[in-house]
């Protein structure tokens, strides 16, 4: 049973980095002389040869000992900065968006024409993040990382307006192109057991786990140019409909009041023999 978890893992990993390089079925079937349809069947039923299995890490240019590796690593655990530096970093406009887009292998040219920015508006961001042992600068101005990445900001920390302004329009602008390739927005509430919020709350971390360790995969095949931002966002919690759902006082529309008026008493008797029904 252990050995079969283990390989179905494998095989898992081993589909990830297929998509990675961008390799299909078909063309892994060229690759080792099989038919499409087996290779298909394979993948699906988990299990072949050992050195089928080594035949393809080789073919794809992946040894086997580089599979288990990355099979059994899991995503860098998120970098939490102190306290007093993320004060430091909210105190000081722009300090949070230029460091956001540099450690997104953003360039400081290309920071600087997108933000009309000059040379010394660039050194200064510069400096202030070199001070707070965030970057060391380089030769030429160039930019070395001194903290591990990716970084998780405190949502309820001195960032908590700035994240709430960024993650409202990136939903705003999910919402608004939905139907678009690349683009995914699902929102839907519904009446839950306690055993299955613990299942959606496992499958949610689950997403969130393989996000991290297909973008640790991708930046170990691709070059910084092939590679783009991409934000993942999940919520779920309890839904206090009637905290954003909430009903204000009957108003007639001003079209209808002279009637409603005279109508008012009959309404109201109405309404009283339905509540006595």
């Amino acid at each position: 049973m252990e050995s079969q978890r283990e390989r179905s893992s494998l095989f898992s990993t081993l589909k990830q980095v297929l998509k990675t390089q961008g390799i299909q079925y078909k063309e892994l079937a060229e690759m080792i002389g099989m038919s499409e349809p087996t290779v298909k069947r394979l993948f699906q039923e988990q299990d072949c040869k050992l050195s089928r299995l080594l035949e393809i890490c080789d073919k794809i240019g992946l040894s086997f000992s580089q599979l288990v590796e990355i099979n059994g690593s899991n995503p860098p655990p998120p970098t939490l900065l102190p306290l007093e530096t993320e004060q430091k970093i909210a105190a000081e406009p722009g300090l949070f968006a230029f460091f956001i887009l540099l450690i997104n292998h953003f360039e400081v040219d290309q920071i600087a024409h997108q933000n009309n920015l000059d040379e010394v508006d660039c050194y200064q961001y510069l400096r202030v993040l070199e001070q707070l042992d965030l970057i060391r600068l380089g030769r030429g101005n160039t930019v070395h990382f001194l903290t591990p990445r990716p970084i998780r900001w405190r949502l309820d920390g001195p960032l908590h307006q700035m994240l709430v302004t960024v993650n409202r329009e990136f939903i705003a602008t999910s919402m608004e192109n939905h139907h678009k390739q690349g683009h995914s927005f699902y929102s839907t509430s519904r009446m839950l057991s306690e055993p299955s919020i613990k299942q959606l709350q496992d499958d949610i971390d689950a997403l969130y786990q393989n996000f991290h360790k297909q973008a640790t995969l991708d930046q170990m095949h691709y070059v910084p140019d092939q590679l783009q931002p991409y934000k993942l966002v999940l919520a779920a919690s309890p839904f206090a409909l009637n905290r954003y759902f909430a009903v204000p006082k009957f108003s007639v529309r001003s079209g209808q009041r002279s009637r409603a008026g005279s109508d008012g008493g009959a309404v109201l008797r109405q309404f009283g023999d339905l509540r006595d029904r």
